[in-house]
């Protein structure tokens, strides 16, 4: 069955967290560390972050139902194509440098930080607004929006999780336009000091005015990869404090020592619940965080 009644949906793809974990006796694992636990826990990559019919959307449209899910896996399935790319040609086609940007607003909506923003906004007097905001890309204008079948929906209903998703996919498009004039540049890891990830792996440092949603000032860093992490910037920022701005996009450079150290805990800091370390690992706080491989 294509899309059974209850399904296990993913908020992190399963093809993502195999690039960070390990075969242990048939099965696929991550070792992650839990935020305030002093020890490694080791997960099965096949239920780790997974909820039923999280991104189900109840519609008298069948088509609706899964359009979240069925979008998450075509985004999915070109993941390793990014990594392919890098490994091979050491930049990212043209293809893959636009899926990439469409990817990152996905995986951004799709984690339990950003449903919970959603939800309360839409429980606050600035529901109207935000929601203006994020779907006027597709109406002609505020008097055509608010005709729309899509936006009554999401005005009338009481908050759920059916005009959460909603909600979240016509932000995942709004976010994406705005990425879309980012530039990426790749920063490979150092030997034998992969990236982390994280159960929030998009780090958003967003600035924003009044209810305009990402200034050209934004950035946006996402480990790839345990040897690639992705670094989004707008090139007319005016802001050129951030080295990073000054590399050249869509080609691979490697960290230095400090960038590395930066990095790992602007990543570690973004976790909502676990860290993600590649591979099998034992760990006990207290040991040198240095070694972890």
């Amino acid at each position: 069955m294509k899309n059974p009644k209850k399904q296990n949906q993913h908020k992190l793809p399963q093809v993502y967290l195999r690039e960070f974990g390990y075969d242990f006796k048939g099965q696929k694992k991550v070792s992650v560390l839990k935020v305030g636990e002093k020890f490694t826990r080791q997960k099965s990559i096949e239920s780790f972050l997974s909820e039923t019919n999280v991104f189900k959307i109840k519609s008298i449209n069948p088509e609706l139902e899964n359009i979240f899910e069925e979008l998450n896996g075509l985004l999915e399935n070109e993941y390793l194509n990014f990594i392919s790319d890098l490994d091979n040609n050491h930049s990212l086609s043209d293809k893959s440098y636009a899926v990439l940007l469409q990817l990152i607003p996905n995986l951004l909506c799709r984690t339990d930080e950003i449903r919970d923003l959603i939800s309360y906004l839409l429980n606050s007097d600035a529901k109207i607004n935000f929601l203006k905001i994020i779907c006027i890309h597709r109406a002609q204008n505020i008097e055509d929006l608010i005709e729309k079948d899509f936006y009554k929906i999401m005005v009338v209903q009481s908050v759920n999780d059916n005009v959460i998703n909603r909600a979240l996919i016509f932000l995942m498009e709004h976010i994406f336009r705005r990425i879309a004039h980012y530039d990426i540049v790749i920063l490979q890891s150092q030997e034998d000091k992969p990236w982390f990830t994280t159960d929030n792996p998009i780090i958003f440092e967003n600035r924003m005015e009044n209810f305009e949603i990402m200034l050209n000032e934004s950035e946006i860093y996402f480990p790839l990869s345990p040897k690639y992490l992705i670094y989004l910037h707008h090139r007319e920022s005016k802001d050129k404090v951030n080295e990073l701005r000054q590399l050249e996009k869509n080609k691979i450079h490697l960290v230095n020592d400090k960038q590395n150290v930066n990095l790992q805990y602007k990543i570690m800091k973004n976790a909502i619940e676990y860290v993600i370390i590649e591979g099998e690992f034992k760990y006990t706080i207290g040991e040198n965080i240095d070694d972890i491989k």
